[in-house]
């Protein structure tokens, strides 16, 4: 049975870092209606204020930039300002919960007009100004990209998706001030690593070969490539091909290395900095809740509630949203892979006890049923039938929605977990062999395929691709529905466990190298790994993650008998290739 996590926090700027930002803009959000404002206040964490500051591009101030202020979500300012000669601004604003952050588009940084220029920052959340005074540059838009594109509020079109709760607008303003500084500076305060540091300083000075010189922003353009030949038209989608697309990475480097001494961010040499990747821990917490011993794996229910198998006892925990017991329940023994059916029953799979449990909402058992040996995994069809993958017992079944076996298909090779596609295919990892085998809906064995060492989780993404996580060789691969592997990503260190997938078709895989890890790694759909988080104490010992309505990521942690929520960091629920069970939302 393996437990893995490890590691601390970092995100992973593109190969590069960041994101872009913005608002839809295209022609940079720009609008009209500057909404009323309320009674300035002078001092952060008031409802409203007064904002003051300057638009710089680079060393030089930008003078008749559009200021406006937005909400995550929204494409209406809720008010606009002018810059003055010497590029300051003076705005003011109301806040209410939500994430809030200044776009700066057009003006003069010297060189005349550029109607090409899209500057920004993250100034507020959930009613809380962060600072009264801002300086808006390349290294703030770097940040601030950076910051959204990692927790999924960036979208390719260059717009700003609002975050999923309160938690999460309070994520992205804490990841943006670990970056940058209201003065426009890198943070060099909260332990950025050198990595990182280059990293930042390289994206700022590619933007600001576009923002520096009017009409010159093609290079940034076609340096910025879409994954395919495809140029930026803007730079927030440049921004946003730059952290997709890691292939461009040189074109970037050559582009921004002459205008370090123009700017003030400082490159690193004359050579590229290798793998752009974050190093800092990510300053987003979470909350442990007790559960029971050895808790492996979770499923959320119908309103919310999460349960928690507990491998070490005969019990599943059951917890609300708040992370309040509401009760425990005896299932078998050993109980490890968890699923939840249309009607909101809850199936366990109970390891030790060679059988699997069904358990209504409010926990009274409705019926326990013998399988194969040792069963793990557990995933229910949009027909209600119940996939159980037998260990030991060399074989995967089927059961109908009154637990009666419908079909037994032989799997030698440690099937471990499993997951259903939207054409009722199961998909299962076999530990032993270091592959995938695809079952159809009738237990026929479509084709096996090759993938890391010892894989572990299985989840299918919103094109119907098959994300697997492997424990002993610290990547997750990508499969196509063909079974053809489409990539295999570096997460970090060795120890995958669990794997799930958001609304945005990032990938969620707890780490835990030698069964003692306590680390969450976050990838893109493009295999980018954006962000590590820490989930619990070192030795914590994460399994199965889940994600609820609320983008809270669940990771139950085996050796700290507990499940730790990350609030806010996902877009949820988790995705469910077919309708009906589970997430009735």
């Amino acid at each position: 049975m393996r437990d893995s996590q490890g590691i601390g926090l970092r995100y992973f700027l593109f190969a590069f870092l960041f994101c872009v930002i913005p608002i839809i803009f295209s022609s940079c959000k720009g609008s009209s209606s500057a909404a009323g404002v309320t009674s300035p206040a002078s001092a952060p964490g008031s409802n409203g204020g007064t904002i003051s500051g300057t638009v710089m591009g680079g060393l030089t101030p930008v003078q008749g930039a559009t200021v406006q202020v937005f909400k995550a979500g929204s494409s209406t300012p809720i008010a606009t300002a002018l810059t003055s000669a010497n590029g300051t601004f003076s705005i003011t604003a109301s806040f209410s919960n939500g994430l809030y952050y200044i776009f700066a588009t057009k003006g003069n940084a010297g060189s005349g007009q550029n109607s090409q220029i899209q500057l920004m920052a993250l100034v507020a959340s959930n009613a809380s100004l962060t600072s009264a005074s801002f300086t808006i540059n390349e290294m703030t838009t770097a940040a601030a990209g950076t910051s959204l594109y990692n927790l999924g509020l960036f979208t390719s079109s260059g717009g700003i998706n609002a975050p999923v709760n309160n938690a999460g607008a309070s994520n992205a303003i804490a990841i943006y001030n670990s970056l940058a500084t209201p003065s426009g500076a890198l943070n060099t305060s909260t332990g950025l690593g050198t990595t990182t540091q280059n990293a930042l300083n390289t994206l700022a000075n590619g933007l600001a070969s576009c923002v520096e010189t009017a009409g010159s922003c093609s290079s940034l353009y076609n340096a910025a490539l879409n994954g395919s030949s495809s140029s930026a038209s803007n730079i927030m989608v440049a921004m946003y091909n730059i952290l997709n697309t890691a292939s461009n990475k040189t074109n970037i480097y050559n582009l921004a290395f002459p205008k370090s001494s123009s700017t003030g961010f400082t490159m690193p040499s004359s050579t590229i900095p290798g793998g752009f990747t974050f190093n800092n821990t990510m300053p987003v917490t979470g909350t442990a809740y007790a559960t029971g011993a050895g808790s492996r794996g979770a499923a959320i229910d119908s309103v919310g509630n999460v349960w928690v198998t507990n491998l070490g006892t005969t019990t599943v925990s059951q917890l609300n949203s708040s992370g309040t017991t509401l009760g425990t329940f005896t299932v078998g023994t050993n109980p490890e892979g968890i699923g939840i059916d249309a009607s909101g029953n809850i199936w366990t799979a109970n390891f030790g006890s060679n059988n699997v449990t069904e358990l209504n909402s409010g926990g009274s058992t409705l019926g326990t049923f013998s399988v194969g040996t040792q069963p793990r995994g557990i995933a229910v069809d949009s027909g209600g039938n119940v996939w159980v993958t037998n260990f030991s017992g060399s074989s995967v079944m089927k059961l109908n929605s009154s637990g009666s076996v419908i079909g037994t298909f032989t799997d030698s090779n440690s099937p471990f977990l499993i997951a259903i596609d939207a054409s009722g295919n199961a998909w299962v990892t076999n530990w032993s062999t270091s592959n995938v085998t695809k079952f159809s809906s009738s237990g026929s064995v479509i084709g096996t395929f090759s993938v890391g060492f010892d894989p572990v989780g299985v989840a299918i993404d919103q094109s119907g691709n098959a994300w697997v996580g492997t424990f002993a060789s610290s990547t997750v691969t990508e499969l196509n529905s063909a079974g053809a592997q489409l990539g295999n990503f570096s997460v970090g260190p060795i120890g995958g466990e669990g794997v799930v997938i958001d609304q945005s078709g990032n990938v969620w895989e707890a780490l835990n190298p030698g069964n003692s890890g306590n680390t969450l790694a976050e990838i893109n759909p493009s295999g980018i790994l954006l962000a590590t988080y820490t989930i619990g104490n070192s030795g914590s010992s994460p399994f199965y993650p889940v994600i609820d309505a609320s983008g809270n990521v669940w990771i139950p942690n085996a050796n700290s008998n507990n499940v730790f929520k990350l609030s806010g960091v996902a877009n949820g629920p988790e995705f469910f290739p077919y309708s009906g069970p589970v997430f009735p939302y």
